[in-house]
This record gives structure tokens, C-alpha cells and sequence, in this order.
């Protein structure tokens, strides 16, 4: 039997889990012959952030937008890079809209639809 309880040291329980902050934990404990045990975890979060879904959600006071899914993932684009969007459209529309002029006096238009754009 002690010849066992010599091995018992060499021989880890494993183990793997997710904690309530959405960690995962896996890794492995020794127990030596004393009963002091040697624990080893590794500790890996998974992260998502949308900036689409971002934009889909509310503007908030300092400029950023956030959206909160309904199982409490949050999703955030922060102001500046919701400001460079919101640019970045403005010159992709106002060249659309160009393009849909030239076509209409070319006589091209009515392949596609009709659209305006207002400046905000």
C-alpha cells in the first residue's frame, strides 16, 4: 500500500471549469505524502466586442456607443472610432450620390434605385 501513497505525489487530479466571471480554468493539483498539495491553473476569458453592434445600441454621454445583449455580452465602440465611422460613411454616401447623378443624366439610372441623401 505505501508503495501506492509514494506514487500518489507523481500522480495530478485534474481539473477544468468556468467560473461565474466567465473564465475557463483548466489545470491539475498534486498531493504530496503530507497532504500539501502543489495547484497549477490556467485561467483563459473569452472576449467578443461587436462595433456593429455597438452602433446598433445607445449613444452614450461621453460619445461611445454601447449595446447590451440579451445574455449580457456589452459592446462598445468608443467615440473617436464611432466619429471616424459616422465620417467614413458620410464620404462613402456623398460619392454614391454623385454616381447616381451622373447616372441618371448618362440615362443609367433606372437599373437602380432612387435614393437622396441629406448632410447631417
Amino acid at each position: 500500500m505505501q508503495f501506492f501513497a509514494a506514487f500518489k505525489a507523481f500522480i495530478p487530479e485534474f481539473h477544468a471549469y468556468s467560473d461565474d466571471e466567465r473564465r475557463y480554468n483548466i489545470g491539475a493539483t498534486w498531493t504530496d505524502n503530507n497532504g500539501l498539495q502543489d495547484y497549477h491553473n490556467l485561467q483563459v476569458k473569452y472576449v467578443r466586442n461587436s462595433e456593429r453592434l455597438a452602433l446598433q445600441g445607445d449613444p452614450q454621454p461621453d460619445g461611445s456607443w454601447k449595446y447590451v445583449e440579451p445574455n449580457g455580452t456589452v459592446h462598445i465602440i468608443s467615440a473617436e472610432r464611432a466619429r471616424h465611422f459616422m465620417e467614413k460613411t458620410h464620404e462613402h454616401a456623398t460619392l454614391m450620390c454623385g454616381m447616381i447623378e451622373r447616372l441618371k443624366q448618362a440615362g443609367l439610372a433606372e437599373q437602380f434605385i432612387d435614393t437622396s441623401a441629406e448632410a447631417a
